[in-house]
């Protein structure tokens, strides 16, 4: 990936807001309190095709809302690099917090060309209540899965 573990926190969007999901896949519980509610300006979030989970696409003038994480160890970044795969890259960008304040943090994006966005809009509830008992069943073999 392109960016090291430092001191820039992760901004999540997709399957890793859920702290059940991060926290198997980093091996080790995550509070819900340790995600922060943030927002990342000029992307809009869809779904993958043939697949539950999200990407992003550049959207002027539009907002995804998601969390911000900032307990990352370098073993946690090896296996959230692992987890999200060779279809994203790590990627400095700019969040908001709901104070206001702005500041870098980590997003995952879709590397170009390596994934094919649908145009359907992507819901964390919606697939919290029809995918996440899937992604927990994995156990620990979430890192490597490739889940619908």
């Amino acid at each position: 990936m392109s960016e090291p573990a430092g001191e820039t926190p992760l901004f999540f969007y997709g399957t890793l807001v859920d702290p059940d999901v991060l926290g198997l896949v980093i091996g080790r519980p995550v509070a819900e309190s340790a995600l922060e509610l943030a927002t990342l300006s000029g992307w809009r979030r869809v779904r993958v095709r043939g697949a539950s989970y999200p990407m992003l696409l550049p959207a002027p003038g539009e907002r995804v809302e998601g969390r911000l994480w900032r307990h990352a160890s370098a073993a946690d970044l090896d296996r959230l690099d692992a987890y999200e795969g060779e279809g994203y890259r790590r990627v400095i960008c700019e969040v908001e917090l709901r104070s206001g304040e702005r500041l870098a943090a980590q997003v995952y994006l879709p590397r170009p060309g390596a994934l094919e966005p649908t145009q359907e809009p992507w819901d964390f509830e919606a697939w919290r209540a029809r995918f996440k008992s899937l992604y927990l069943g994995r156990g620990p073999d979430i890192v490597a899965a490739d889940l619908p």
